[in-house]
């Protein structure tokens, strides 16, 4: 089995490296299917994870969530279903080998539905679902993979193709090792879902002062529960979800619109400018104008 897999991984690494000859991210003509691919090991970057799946080709990242640190190997799916403030960094990597990978966005409705239609078969979850999990992929998995990636030479093929192999993909998933997980986020009243839900109104008003009381109603949880299941899922507490939310945005508006780091940090939520810098370099290791400033020097 060991053999087969590495056969497979192989005809996948192949289109990548064709398609991807520096270090960068490339939205390929796949619908939402991405390509990454690093030539050297990075530093720790904080970043926001949308509902997604991934599968490494080459090289190793370690992935910071909240305390817990994750080791992401070769061969190894990343499955994240819901949106999540994350760290990470590039390990191992080099112009000889370089850090390869690919990411299929996830929608939860089509999970959903397809939970629904497979009924008792997908797995349930003995303890409370986690917002990110890391495992091996098996032949099933990652002959899915591999024929999505042949769509890469072959476009013509996408529009027909895909949409079945990604519910393929998804089937695959349910029926392993990571159904229970997935299938927590799909449940109306699971706990995971509940979690998502306030997930969602956090993203929706993260320049908003955080009333937990609001939350809890949203969950249908007390205030204590809350705190006790959204760190089960997330490794972190409302409020160090909003944080880094609002920092992440920050950074975004800084980057991609040129404001400075005062209207930017007001822009997010931010009453003090001060407190925002102090936040800002403590999560991304530099004051809000040297890290914009290093972070173009390096594209």
């Amino acid at each position: 089995m060991t053999e087969q897999r590495e056969v497979l991984r192989q005809q996948m690494l192949q289109p990548v490296q064709q398609l991807l000859k520096d270090s960068g991210i490339n939205e390929s003509c796949v619908p939402g299917l991405k390509l990454y691919r690093s030539n050297a090991p990075t530093s720790a970057t904080p970043t926001l994870y949308e509902p997604t799946l991934c599968l490494l080709l080459q090289g190793s990242k370690q992935i910071l969530l909240g305390e817990e640190m994750l080791q992401y190997n070769p061969l190894q799916y990343l499955l994240v279903p819901v949106m999540l403030p994350v760290s990470g960094k590039i390990i191992r990597a080099s112009s000889n080998e370089p850090y390869l990978g690919v990411s299929i966005s996830l929608d939860l409705r089509e999970l959903t539905e397809l939970v629904i239609d497979l009924g008792d078969k997908v797995p349930r979850q003995p303890q409370p679902a986690r917002g990110i999990s890391i495992g091996d992929a098996d032949l099933d998995l990652l002959s899915v993979f591999q024929r999505i990636f042949a769509l890469l030479q072959r476009p013509q093929d996408i529009a027909v193709l895909y949409p079945l192999l990604k519910r393929e993909l998804l089937y695959r998933l349910l029926l392993g090792p990571a159904g229970s997980h997935l299938r927590e986020f799909t449940l109306l009243d699971s706990q995971a879902s509940r979690i998502g839900k306030v997930i969602d109104t956090l993203r929706q008003r993260f320049n908003q002062p955080l009333r937990i009381k609001e939350l809890a109603d949203v969950a249908h949880l007390s205030e204590s529960a809350l705190f006790q299941a959204f760190k089960a899922v997330t490794s972190m507490s409302p409020l160090q979800f909003q944080k880094q939310l609002r920092l992440n945005e920050a950074r975004r508006i800084m980057l991609y619109e040129g404001l400075e780091a005062a209207t930017a940090s007001y822009k997010v939520g931010y009453e003090s400018p001060s407190q925002f810098s102090r936040e800002y370099s403590r999560l991304f290791g530099a004051p809000p104008k040297a890290d914009v400033a290093r972070f173009r020097q390096s594209v």
